[in-house]
């Protein structure tokens, strides 16, 4: 996965889950889950829809994304996806369909994957992006947003249902995971983009440090390339072990690792 979506999907979830735990505004929270999902999916268009779990009929609908593919979108809610979600149990649903579009037809992905009430759908979040796509492969992403919003909506109540598909220790489960895969690709580019180099450097000033009549003050500043270079080394090792990481604010409010604090493999950080 791509670094920066990484962190974009774990920042997304944390913000969920901090506003769910504090006072917020329902809408704004659906608002701001549909249009940062579309953003970090790139996707065309996107809808969270909630329905009457007697009627199946919409109750609540937000639609985010270009007026021609949010009405795309909103005509295949209706003539597609509300009929499949009312007659059957699906747990997902993935298709490429194509749409009639000047000069040339255009070819889209579809996703749409369910709010439940325990075992009942009474909702769904779906999403168009172009071309053909897996989207499937956004599935862990797109059902903690979903799960996240489905525990907002039971503690603001006032639903005619209980929307949660999880518990919120699993969630946080969830959100652990995401944190922990982005951290873990980005020790893998670290390793693989950084290493080669720093080998290169270390083993030259190492190289170096082994010439007779240098100046003192070259062999020291060699020293500090070497200590420099292995310092690196083990903290890009040390990423690679991380079982569970602990962030901490940054200037401007950006999250960083608490290596302090952070739980690693078989070791302790030095």
């Amino acid at each position: 996965m791509d670094i920066n979506k990484a962190y974009q999907q774990f920042a997304l979830l944390r913000s969920l889950i901090l506003k769910t735990n504090s006072a917020f505004k329902l809408q704004d929270l659906i608002q701001e889950a549909l249009e940062k999902s579309c953003e970090i999916l790139n996707l065309l268009s996107g809808s969270i829809s909630l329905w009457e779990p007697k009627t199946k009929e919409p109750s609540f609908r937000v639609a985010f994304g270009s007026d021609e593919h949010k009405k795309f979108l909103e005509e295949l809610e209706k003539n597609l996806l509300n009929q499949v979600w009312k007659g059957y149990q699906l747990q997902n649903l993935y298709l490429n369909v194509e749409r009639e579009a000047v000069p040339l037809p255009e070819t889209l992905s579809l996703f749409s994957y369910p709010i439940k009430a325990e075992k009942e759908i009474i909702g769904a979040i779906s999403g168009i992006s172009s071309g053909p796509r897996n989207l499937s492969l956004e599935e862990e992403f797109i059902e903690a947003v979903g799960n996240q919003l489905g525990i907002a909506l039971q503690k603001v109540g006032g639903f005619p249902v209980k929307v949660t598909g999880v518990s919120e220790k699993e969630l946080r489960e969830k959100v652990k995971s995401a944190e922990l895969s982005s951290v873990m690709a980005t020790a893998v580019t670290l390793n693989h983009e950084i290493n080669n180099t720093l080998m290169a450097l270390l083993g030259n000033a190492q190289l170096l440090l082994m010439q007779k009549k240098l100046d003192p003050e070259v062999v020291e500043k060699l020293k500090i390339i070497e200590q420099s270079a292995s310092k690196i080394q083990e903290l890009t090792a040390l990423l690679s072990d991380i079982e569970e990481p602990v962030f901490k604010e940054y200037a401007g409010g950006i999250k960083m690792l608490d290596l302090e604090k952070s739980k690693f493999k078989d070791r302790k950080k030095k």
